[in-house]
Formats: C-alpha cells, structure tokens, sequence
C-alpha cells in the first residue's frame, strides 16, 4: 500500500497536546519542558538511527527513524516554526549545488 508523505495528522494532535496535561501526555511534557529536554531526544533517536543503520538492521532503521522524525516535529512545534518553512528551504536549494550552497551558509 503507497501512501502520500502527509505528516498534517501528526503534526495536528502535537499541536493539539499543547493543551493536554503533562502528566497524562508525553507530547504536552515535551512542550512544557526546557527545550534541551527535547535536544537531548534529539540526540538519543539520532544515535541510535546512526547504530541501527551501521548494523544493517532494517526495522530498528524504520523504528528509530519515526522516533527521530517525531521528536523533531515536537522540536519545530516548541519553536513555533512550520514544517512548511522547512520545505520552503529545501525548494529554495534546488538547483543549487550542495557545496556552492553550504559555502553561502559561511558567508552569512
């Protein structure tokens, strides 16, 4: 079964705990803690992407990788920033060379 990339209907119930009880949603805790509560998720779903990807094991890559994606939905959410502005980035890089690209990132 395909299914289109639409993260609306995560990003909505993220944006929905905001108002939820932090002792009864993991999401709303994340929201109301300090950001680096979230950096440090950040951090630990990256690593262990990094680990299950060098091992080669498959579904611990697709697992960590949802858990990554979903900590850094709830990352954008806490800074009010949009998936869409992110999307609006990457459309303004296309066809640009990825080293001409990152060398303008130096010059700012």
């Amino acid at each position: 079964m395909k299914r289109d990339l639409n993260l609306s209907r995560t990003i909505d119930i993220i944006k929905s705990r905001k108002k939820s009880d932090p002792s009864e949603s993991y999401v709303a805790a994340l929201l109301k803690a300090s950001d680096s509560v979230v950096l440090k998720k950040i951090i630990e779903e990256s690593t262990e992407l990094v680990i299950a990807a060098s091992l080669e094991k498959r579904d611990s890559v697709l697992h960590e990788s949802a858990d990554l994606l979903f900590h850094y939905l709830v990352l954008l959410e806490k800074l009010d920033i949009s998936l869409d502005e992110v999307v609006n980035v990457l459309i303004a890089r296309e066809g640009v060379s990825g080293f001409v690209e990152k060398e303008s990132r130096k010059q700012e």
